[in-house]
């Protein structure tokens, strides 16, 4: 029984050890094949990188594959899935075609039916999905319809069920949703929990125009107490998911003269600036710690590393953490608005918005290839950005908006105070 037992232990320190080292180990895989469609081959580069942990950024990428499709003109026409992949060769199996020689589209047709992307269209300059193209051309508009006569389907090429409901004072688009999604939306008199299925109201004890001092770590939605006008004693910690509100008391009151650095590693960075104290706050332990002074230095956080400022550097320059990748100066060429680097290195993307002929362009680069433009959709106005894996959140005009691949541009709340409250109103959380 004992050498049986040991053999047991022996064999679960080996699985334990050996999962270690595949989740820190980066397997990366190209397959090249082609396909012949009405008498034209196309070269097909498939890259499959499975999960691993980025030592670099401590954080996990997820498996995905990157594809190239290569045309005898010189035509590349790229995409990338990301998900829970177990490493399959030649996944495309066949392509249809549309070709004007204006635009080419294509659509790919996968050996595992449980994949689907968009079409994906190019002209001589970029890329574009079929929703940013959607009613533009009849011929493209006709070449999906033929795709959805064949039995293929994608819900972007679907119209949007935007039937409203009234809610307190804003108005939600319950069918644009998405499962495991939760949205706070600051009212003023308190903040409101909404999903899919329902919405919840979250009281003060008296209005507060601006989410003053307020943070998001994980699911836990972290506000202070506004009872008192001049300083608070206690920040009050929501479970989005539980709906459970807890307390966190100070030792000291801080005053509302105050910012928030970040969040790292789940602990919130406040500077007080009437008191003169840096505070990290760790609302797992419960745990309050002044990590700087006027006397001593405080934490700034850059790029991954912990580095030291002078207090008065720090509240003379409001500096808040810089929590944002390097942008390769390649993307910086094309003149941005402005310009966001999220996920990893394999799995991630940049999002370019560039303000072309009186409109803003949202563009999505592949961190694998930074040769290539995907236009995403065009709006008029955008502020408040928030990414959640490979989605967009943003507001533009009243209404908040959900760009996701799947399903393209979605309203999600008519909210008149967007128009004229210059904070961030609403937060995101998905439980994944």
């Amino acid at each position: 029984m004992k050498k049986m037992f040991s053999i047991v232990v022996i064999l679960l320190l080996l699985y334990i050890i050996s999962q270690t080292i595949y989740s820190y180990t980066r397997g990366s895989r190209v397959t090249k094949y082609n396909l012949v469609i009405d008498e034209v081959e196309y070269q097909i580069k498939e890259n499959f990188t499975s999960g691993f942990k980025n030592r670099e950024t401590n954080r996990f990428e997820k498996s995905n594959y990157y594809f190239e499709i290569n045309t005898n003109d010189g035509a590349v026409i790229s995409f990338k899935m990301v998900g829970d992949f177990t490493g399959k060769r030649e996944l495309i199996k066949n392509l249809k075609i549309y070709d004007d020689n204006n635009m080419m589209c294509i659509y790919p047709i996968f050996k595992d039916e449980i994949h689907a992307v968009d079409v994906i269209c190019k002209d001589n300059e970029k890329q574009y999905l079929f929703g940013s193209l959607k009613g533009q051309n009849n011929n493209i508009d006709d070449f999906v319809a033929s795709l959805k006569k064949e039995g293929h389907d994608h819900p972007s090429w679907n119209d949007a069920n935007n039937e409203e409901k009234k809610v307190e004072n804003f108005i939600m688009y319950p069918a644009n949703f998405i499962e495991d999604q939760i949205i706070t939306l600051w009212l003023y008199k308190g903040f409101s929990k909404i999903t899919k299925e329902s919405d919840r109201m979250f009281l003060f004890s008296q209005e507060q125009y601006k989410p003053l001092l307020t943070s998001m770590v994980n699911q836990y939605y972290v506000i202070p107490d506004y009872g008192k006008d001049h300083k608070f004693e206690r920040f009050f910690v929501t479970n989005l998911l539980t709906g459970k509100m807890d307390t966190l008391k100070m030792d000291k009151p801080i005053s509302y003269d105050s910012f928030i650095q970040g969040v790292v590693d789940n602990k919130i960075y406040l500077i007080d600036k009437n008191e003169k104290t840096q505070y990290s706050i760790d609302i797992y332990s419960k745990r309050v710690e002044i990590t700087g002074d006027e006397n001593n230095n405080t934490k700034y956080y850059d790029h991954g590393k912990w580095e030291s400022k002078t207090f008065f550097e720090t509240i003379d320059n409001t500096l808040l953490f810089n929590v944002q990748e390097n942008i390769p100066e390649k993307l910086k060429s094309y003149n941005p608005l402005y310009v966001d680097g999220v996920g990893g290195t394999t799995d991630g993307y940049y999002y370019l918005y560039i303000k072309e002929n009186n409109i803003i362009n949202v563009y999505r680069v592949d961190k694998q290839n930074l040769d290539i433009l995907t236009l995403l959709f065009s709006v008029s106005s955008i502020k408040d950005i928030q990414y959640e894996s490979s989605d967009i959140y943003f507001v533009k005009d009243d209404t908040l908006f959900m760009y996701r691949d799947e399903l393209g541009v979605r309203p999600l709340i008519k909210y008149n105070e967007f128009r004229f409250n210059q904070d961030k109103l609403y937060n995101v959380y998905i439980n994944n």
